[in-house]
């Protein structure tokens, strides 16, 4: 009996080391990019219309998340630049991959565009200063001349 084999394929990597083709539309060239975002919330303090600017060079494609760095429990949401909601409530820091070869990847890629901002609702669990930064990956899409 020969039995099959599952081809694991890694959504985060370039489309290219999983045997595709390059994921940006025609015209544009994707660079792989982070964007951390960093923070101190004081002990149970919810923190509303936070934001993170993104570079104003090309627009961002934010395909994934890592909860990279806390000193303590905490829930966040997220925004895109309109302040569309991509939750209905806060969402536990334990549901964010801490792991760089593991981030939480989103459904889908969206679109941050040049100089928007990723907007964020967030909420100390722990009950002391809570010192997070939470990183950004994706890519910068620049267009092609």
């Amino acid at each position: 009996m020969q039995q099959q084999q599952t081809r694991i394929i890694n959504p985060y990597a370039p489309p290219a080391y999983n045997g595709m083709l390059d994921a940006a539309p025609a015209g544009y060239i994707d660079v792989d990019f982070k964007i951390p975002f960093d923070v101190v919330l004081t002990a149970n303090q919810f923190a509303q219309g936070l934001a993170r600017d993104v570079p104003t060079d090309a627009d961002f494609i934010w395909r994934a998340t890592i909860a990279n760095v806390q000193t303590g429990e905490y829930s966040v949401q997220f925004k895109d630049t309109q302040g569309y909601e991509f939750s209905n409530g806060l969402i536990h820091r334990i549901n964010i991959s801490a792991s760089a070869i593991a981030p939480s990847v989103n459904g889908h890629e969206i679109v941050i565009p040049a100089g928007g901002q990723i907007g964020m609702n967030m909420l100390d669990l722990s009950g002391f200063t809570n010192t997070i930064q939470i990183l950004f990956l994706g890519v910068k899409r620049y267009k092609l001349n």
